[in-house]
């Protein structure tokens, strides 16, 4: 299994497997970090975001009673009755227009949940779990300057190179000093 590098890459953690990953705005670092327990918290933290409960946010509410419409509509008296009175020959208009019916009855369903808003709604709380998790750590976020992003777009996702540029400036008390990033609510 892939480890989670995620201290580095929380803004990038929805980015593609291409050679070359591209570079977050920021990143998360502490002063003086061994290399290992740098590497440690961050397993630990993104498996924390990663495993965070969302079952009782009103998104997953939604998700979940929009998924019942749509079995709903299914066996109810929206699924469309596709065999023709004729039963031979080809399909009745009556049909077509139940079909189209249906279909419109789902896409309504589907566009009232308001999916990409409630994904990244998810999304949010996700990474929260994770930031909060650094931020308990010790750790702080930082911006990255346009040379050192520059540096990471060459650099491939989940390579040790792209690892250990991090840390370098992760664990740099500098860095972490003049490059602080301000806190977002």
């Amino acid at each position: 299994m892939r480890r989670l590098f995620v201290v580095s890459l929380v803004s990038a953690a929805t980015a593609g497997a291409a050679n070359a990953a591209p570079a977050p705005e920021q990143s998360w670092g502490k002063a003086g970090i061994t290399l290992d327990q740098y590497r440690q918290d961050s397993l630990e933290c993104g498996l924390q975001g990663h495993y965070t409960d969302i079952s009782k946010t009103e998104d997953a509410k939604e998700f979940v009673r929009a998924s019942r419409q749509l079995d709903a509509m299914t066996s109810s008296t929206y699924a469309p009755n596709t065999t023709s009175a004729a039963g031979t020959g080809p399909v009745g208009t009556d049909t077509v227009d139940q079909m189209a019916r249906y279909a419109a009855n789902q896409q309504h369903v589907i566009e009232g949940v308001r999916p990409d808003e409630r994904f990244r709604s998810i999304k949010k709380t996700l990474v929260l779990s994770t930031e909060q998790c650094l931020i308990q750590r010790g750790y702080s976020r930082f911006e990255l300057t346009a040379d050192q992003r520059r540096q990471l777009r060459h650099l491939k996702a989940g390579s040790d190179a792209r690892r250990a540029y991090l840390y370098s400036l992760a664990s740099n008390p500098a860095v972490l000093q003049s490059q602080r990033a301000a806190i977002q609510q």
